[in-house]
């Protein structure tokens, strides 16, 4: 590849992930965040009590960390998850809401389940935190 293509590679690469809105970019830390099972960095990106209304259910935790359980997620086989879609529903000075389509894969990059989310967001002395989740149909947090 002749460099000026590689530097307009880069450019663009760079253009199209400063599309995404502060809450897109915290739901992407928060997939990494899941899918290296890092509970601290996801209790402190969400809010306090994190609540999730899932298939018609609410459920309220403390913290998010208290939500997921990572062995029973590993059991049901996934491995990771992967965001298809991230877009920024509503956004103002406190508030934003994001529509995720995403699918859990597992160690055999097979798809094990597609799911969408649309997670509301606060904002905490200019940190987007993760307050609650909508999932539309059921997704099990591994519990």
């Amino acid at each position: 590849m002749k460099p000026l293509s590689l530097i307009l590679l880069l450019v663009s690469l760079s253009a199209n992930s400063s599309d995404l809105s502060a809450p897109q970019v915290a739901i992407q830390k928060y997939f990494e965040y899941f899918n290296a099972k890092d509970i601290d960095s996801l209790n402190n990106a969400s809010g306090q009590p994190f609540t999730l209304i899932n298939g018609g259910k609410i459920s309220k935790w403390n913290k998010y960390g208290d939500a997921v359980d990572f062995g029973g997620l590993e059991s049901s086989g996934w491995a990771y998850s992967r965001i298809h879609q991230n877009e920024l529903v509503y956004e103002d000075d406190m508030t934003a809401m994001v529509n995720i389509n995403f699918s859990r894969f597992d160690s055999a990059d097979a798809v094990i389940s597609t799911s969408d989310v649309i997670y509301l967001l606060v904002n905490r002395d200019g940190a987007w935190k993760l307050k609650s989740g909508f999932v539309n149909g059921n997704l099990t947090l591994g519990k």
